[in-house]
């Protein structure tokens, strides 16, 4: 994965040379990315990147492209899939194709297509092209937003980068937090966004949108990928789903092993990473290359309680016996990791995550490893688990169905009520939201009571709908894949690996998206295709399973560093008023100070909110 950063200096107050200046600080900012560093500039644009040598690219300097000839210049964080295609579309000759890399293919098509470009690209990316011809900044970001793209407008002009560090150490950006979402953050367990970040001036360019910065005027954002515009599938049979849903799996997954050995997959003991780690290493025998090697968040058997997660452990032992693979377990993270990620968390948000990736990540990097495979994403496509048939069944007048799904599953008419009118009800109107401004309406959260009274969190997203592709594209578009991508982009980097996500292909994602009901639910079982396409990857026995246990939950009590010594940790250090004053105006100190002081929390809700406010308070 490359780190990119680039300004546009146009508007008035940018003095010359501000771009090439500004340029420097952001590529310092982005030190995580490796040692590898290359910067152009033109005025008003400067341009530029980092990698780590040995990121597995063909040559020196992939992330910077200049095309003197055309007077192209482009920055990418890119890897393209189904190349050969793309290239009979660009009108490649076979005999150039070797020595392309992904940013001169992103060139090329630039230079056939213009803004279009990003319809004729598969693949994970975020890019940026300056054409001197037009005097115009061109931003694209992947469909999904497997690839961080942040930016923010300045007085000076227009600055963007991987990360949000350096984006705030461009010339003209502030760091001012944004209250909406630190209001938003403080008392929801889950706040999603798109578009914004902690802070005020930086934002988010959107999965599938592209932008267009020219002159001084404002950036001119539209959307490209328009996922409800997937075609309905119509297939004879079962077997024909899942034999098209396989081939596309399998290309998916192909196109994600380009790179350098070894490569490494996540294995949870689910459906959606277990059938990825076959289908990698099958693929790699094919090319003659050693298979993946296997991590999962669970710990060794031998500290699992043994109430708790064996059927996880036996389809591990299932999958990896039957493809001779080396399976690494989840090892807890030091305490000064623990602390050096909360302290982070200002930043990028998750310590949840970013801790259980982090011993993944440790180890990996300590075999070599520069990519990893995730089933990230089977959830929202092609394993989804039908929310929202019910509703769909009770309002399309299709009863029979509805009655002999409620009786394959043993539900009554109590639950199938429930389950339909979560699918119906609106959000919540604006003006009887007005209650949430008192903070006694926020039980066990840590938000400054002035400052709820001042600032209201946003509304929750409505996950639900009628029907199961409503739902699923309601799933798309309302944050938490594109928050957790990003988080692991930013962990990963830090360690030089690339994140990559095979059910998350925008190929698998549009045939997902037009798949009849029946394909993800279908009586007592849900997600229906991957079960049965499935069967000739994995044991029969592993496929038609009801029951997956959730891999925190597994982890054994007694080895919990971050209770035992990083929250007291934490504790001394905001005694000793470490924490900055312009953010504890947001957090009820008094509150999270008992609250540390008393150790644990009386719930799994409570825990996570205390973590949220540690997080807005930063390097503390």
């Amino acid at each position: 994965m490359n780190g990119i950063c680039g300004i546009h200096a146009s508007r008035a107050g940018a003095a010359d040379g501000s771009a090439a200046e500004g340029l420097d600080a952001m590529l310092a900012a982005l030190a995580d990315y490796g040692a590898d560093a290359a910067a152009w500039t033109e005025p008003p644009v400067a341009l530029g990147g980092r990698r780590s040598p040995d990121a597995g690219q063909r040559r020196s300097g992939t992330r910077l492209r200049i095309d003197r000839g055309t007077g192209f210049a482009v920055v990418a964080d890119a890897r393209l899939d189904d190349r050969g295609a793309l290239c009979d579309a660009l009108g490649v000759p076979h005999a150039e194709r070797a020595d392309l890399d992904d940013p001169d293919l992103i060139v090329r098509a630039w230079a056939r297509w213009g803004r279009d470009c990003p319809d004729h690209l598969l693949g994970d990316y975020a890019f940026a092209v300056w054409d001197r011809r037009t005097r115009t900044l061109f931003c694209a970001r992947d469909p999904i937003g497997a690839r961080p793209f942040y930016y923010a407008e300045t007085t000076y002009g227009f600055a963007f980068a991987s990360a949000v560090e350096a984006v705030l150490a461009a010339p003209g950006v502030d760091g001012r937090l944004d209250e909406s979402t630190v209001a938003t953050w403080l008392v929801r367990r889950n706040p999603l966004s798109n578009t914004r970040t902690f802070f005020a001036m930086v934002h988010k360019l959107p999965p599938g949108h592209a932008l267009t910065v020219a002159g001084a005027a404002p950036p001119r954002l539209h959307r490209y990928w328009r996922p409800e515009r997937a075609p309905r599938a119509r297939r004879a049979s079962d077997d024909a789903y899942a034999e098209e849903f396989l081939d596309l799996y399998a290309r998916a997954v192909r196109d994600r092993l380009r790179g350098p050995d070894p490569v490494g997959a996540h294995l949870s003991g689910g459906l959606d990473s277990s059938t990825m780690v076959v289908l990698a290493a099958r693929e790699l025998r094919r090319e003659g290359r050693p298979p993946p090697l296997a991590y999962t968040w669970l710990p060794p058997r031998d500290r699992q309680p043994a109430a708790a997660g064996a059927p996880e452990y036996e389809v591990l032992d299932a999958v990896c016996a039957r493809e001779e693979l080396c399976l690494f377990h989840h090892y807890e993270v030091t305490p000064e990791e623990s602390l050096a990620m909360l302290r982070r968390d200002g930043v990028y948000p998750g310590r949840w995550l970013s801790e259980l990736e982090a011993s993944v990540q440790r180890r990996a990097a300590e075999h070599g490893v520069r990519v990893l495979l995730s089933g990230w994403g089977g959830d929202e496509g092609v394993s989804f688990n039908g929310r929202g048939l019910y509703a769909h069944l009770l309002l399309s007048g299709r009863w029979p169905r509805l009655a002999a799904e409620c009786r394959a599953r043993g539900l009554g008419p109590r639950h199938v009520l429930g389950e339909t009118v979560g699918s119906l009800i609106p959000p919540m109107p604006r003006r009887l939201r007005r209650p949430w401004r008192d903070p006694r309406s926020f039980p066990r959260s840590f938000i400054d009571p002035a400052f709820a009274r001042r600032q209201p969190p946003r509304p929750l997203p409505h996950r639900q709908a009628v029907g199961t592709r409503r739902t699923q594209l309601r799933l798309l578009r309302d944050g938490h894949l594109i928050r957790d991508t990003e988080l692991l982009a930013a962990s990963g980097a830090r360690h030089g690996i690339e994140y990559r996500y095979p059910l998350l292909d925008r190929r698998l994602l549009e045939f997902a998206l037009g798949l009849p009901s029946e394909q993800f639910r279908r009586g007592k079982w849900s997600r229906w295709l991957m079960r049965h396409a499935g069967q000739s990857l994995l044991p029969r026995d592993v496929c038609w399973r009801l029951a997956k246990a959730d891999a925190p939950l597994l982890f054994d009590p007694r080895d919990n560093v971050y209770e035992e010594e990083v929250l007291p940790a934490v504790l001394r250090a905001l005694e000793a008023g470490a924490a900055s004053s312009t953010r504890t105006q947001y957090v009820d100190m008094p509150c999270l100070l008992a609250s540390l002081r008393a150790g644990r929390v009386s719930s799994p809700r409570e825990e996570m909110l205390r973590d949220h406010a540690l997080a807005i308070l930063g390097d503390f």
